[in-house]
């Protein structure tokens, strides 16, 4: 092995509008959570979905071009780095987040709301182990 990188990729849906921050030194910084899904079969053969929420964050130029599609419900690609940051919550115990610094994406979702990409259903899927 010659090289070990830190790479995650999603397709996903924003769960709500995304909060967008300025820091001090005038940095755009984008905050939000992405929903993916998962498809599998119980054991009555039935398809069951499971959603997974992940916080995505996004910073300076991609924070900026976010703003214009950042609508809850946006269709998304993204391709970024797990971080994890640690804080002290109010009952002064520390916590660790894992977050997903995000390097690019892509709209999948035009302005009209239906998909650019194609989607994917369970019954179209061959039987997973």
């Amino acid at each position: 092995m010659n090289m070990l990188v830190n790479s995650v990729q999603l397709i996903g849906r924003l769960g709500a509008d995304v909060e967008i921050k300025t820091t001090n030194q005038g940095t755009k910084v984008a905050n939000g959570r992405l929903a993916t899904n998962e498809y599998t079969k119980n054991g009555q053969s039935e398809w069951v979905e499971t959603t997974y929420w992940h916080n995505v964050v996004f910073w300076g130029k991609l924070a900026e071009k976010l703003e214009k599609s950042n609508k809850k419900g946006t269709r998304l690609l993204i391709q970024g780095a797990i971080t994890y940051r640690e804080y002290t919550d109010i009952h002064n115990v520390k916590r660790e987040v894992m977050d997903i610094r995000v390097n690019q994406f892509m709209t999948l979702t035009s302005n009209q709301g239906s998909d650019l990409a194609n989607t994917t259903h369970p019954e179209e899927m061959d039987d997973l182990p």
